[in-house]
């Protein structure tokens, strides 16, 4: 070989070198460590479902769901009541500007939405006499809910409790209105029913105050429904199964049913040690990352054996703190609509206020207090032989500890007594009911900020802080980890793009 030829081949050589200095070689390297991450998902849920698939789309190969049902979706679950797709769990799109789920299946024509006042939805309001409540006191009673509990600047001054803010409130407001003042009772029940079928707890002296003001409300319908279709269908264009199966993410091949996690050991902190995910069956995962996306309610009820060590106190803090609740819903399946359906793409809504006699009557019997609970009954969009039963509050634990005949003939009873004087009230021919709160793989719906949550000053971004920065092991996700859009689907979403971001910008770092 010539000596020009050794000088070009020893600059070769030195070119070589260079690019593995500059990170071109470790470049590889990485790619493979990306590729090779041992990664569990704990719950296959809208969080673990987002995580995975972007995490599945950014070159990680080794993506494994552990889920205990036997189903994924964990609280968006669709399934079939007759000839219809209905939600036992998430059910509206909650907003439209900037809302993710929203962005994904709008242009899908999935979605519709209203701009129509009150989101094209009629109310009717009616006592147990079965009578309508006089629309004067109606409109009243509304304009309190609306201009008052709403109210952010009032919520704000001094008051710990939605509850006590609006008990003090009610007698402000209307205290030089003996008509509705002496019927206090019948409607801040009611009031109070409202406020816990969107914030999920068991009393509104329980829901903060200040903190009713944190969750950011989307603007646009409040109610997109999902047609003839139901919320699972989300889950479908996250994993790319919806519109074209061609491209589908392979998640559901790589979720694992009925695999109820008993422990999390993460003991070998350091780096290279693997978490070991152990499940009810005795089988044992090795894991590089795990991201958690349990439902708050296993982690308040399960987190002291779950995790080996014990997580830091201020995720103990944090789970403790944070309120957790259930709304359940119970699904009617008619032969024929017994109420007015000329628009049977949006909502009718009946609301139902109890006369004191009634009350202490049905209070006063354990098998159907419950009923006492139950606020409302609604009919559900492109549905037109369903009504959902909604029930709220402590009834709700009540509800679901009674038989399935018990409850069917008990609100048979309930609709009568409130719809029977106006409408023929028929008798269902099937009926499905939620039971989030007795299931021990949620126990509850979703979360909301409670009293305590502020007192201690514990926030979602605690919860949803990585255990170890530096390593990645241990991770968070769902809606009770989302600052400003807990307790929703798209904010469970958000949640695990974030955790998968997380783990995608760690090895990136390393490039």
């Amino acid at each position: 070989m010539d000596e020009r030829s050794k000088y070009f081949r020893f600059c070769f050589i030195i070119y070589l070198v260079a690019l593995n200095n500059f990170g071109f070689g470790l470049s590889s390297n990485i790619s493979t460590l990306k590729k090779n991450a041992r990664i569990i998902v704990i719950g296959a849920g809208p969080s673990g479902i987002a995580a995975t698939t972007k995490l599945m789309e950014n070159g990680f190969d080794n993506v494994t769901i552990l889920e205990a049902e036997d189903r994924i979706g964990g609280r968006v679950y669709t399934t079939k009541l007759g000839n219809y797709s209905i939600d036992i769990g998430g059910q509206w799109v909650h907003g439209q500007d900037g809302n993710v789920v929203f962005q994904l299946a709008y242009p899908l024509g999935l979605v519709d939405v209203s701009d129509a006042p009150r989101y094209g939805t009629k109310e009717e309001f009616l006592d147990s006499s079965g009578n309508l409540v006089d629309a004067e006191t109606v409109t009243k009673v509304g304009e309190f809910f609306n201009t008052h509990i709403y109210n952010d600047d009032k919520i704000n001054a001094g008051y710990e409790s939605i509850g006590e803010y609006a008990e003090k409130e009610f007698d402000e407001v209307f205290k030089n209105d003996p008509i509705i003042l002496n019927q206090k009772r019948k409607f801040l029940h009611f009031l109070e029913l409202s406020i816990l079928e969107s914030d999920s707890a068991f009393s509104w002296h329980d829901v903060s105050a200040p903190g009713y003001a944190v969750y950011k409300i989307f603007a646009g319908d409040q109610l997109g429904n999902w047609k003839e279709r139901g919320y699972s269908t989300i889950l479908d264009i996250l994993m790319k199964r919806y519109p074209d199966p061609e491209n589908e993410i392979p998640v559901i091949n790589n979720t694992m049913l009925n695999a109820e996690v008993m422990s999390i050991d993460y003991s070998q902190n350091v780096e290279r040690s693997p978490v070991l995910v152990t499940t009810t069956e005795g089988q044992v995962y090795k894991a590089d990352h795990v991201i958690v996306t349990v439902p708050l309610g296993v982690l308040k009820a399960k987190h002291q054996t779950l995790f080996i060590p014990p997580l830091p106190d201020y995720k103990i803090n944090v789970i403790n703190y944070t309120g957790f609740g259930a709304v359940a819903k119970i699904f009617m399946l008619f032969d024929e609509p017994f109420w007015n359906s000329e628009n049977k793409k949006r909502v009718l809504h009946f609301s139902f206020v109890w006369n004191e006699d009634d009350r202490q009557k049905i209070e006063a019997d354990p098998d159907k207090k419950w009923l006492y609970g139950m606020d409302s009954a609604m009919t559900v969009e492109y549905k037109p032989q369903l009504l959902s039963l909604w029930v709220t509050g402590e009834s709700v634990k009540d509800m679901e500890a009674l038989p399935e005949e018990t409850v069917f003939n008990h609100s048979v009873e309930h609709l009568k007594r409130f719809l029977g004087k106006k409408y023929n009230v028929s008798t269902p021919i099937a009926m499905m009911r939620s039971r989030w709160y007795s299931n021990p793989h949620f126990k509850g719906t979703y979360s909301y900020r409670s009293v305590e949550t502020h007192k201690q000053q514990v926030f979602p971004e605690m919860l949803e802080r990585p255990l170890d920065v530096q390593n990645m092991k241990i991770l968070f996700a769902g809606e009770a980890t989302e600052s400003e859009r807990f307790s929703t689907v798209d904010g469970a979403i958000r949640s695990g793009w974030k955790a998968a971001d997380r783990l995608i910008d760690h090895y990136k770092k390393n490039e």
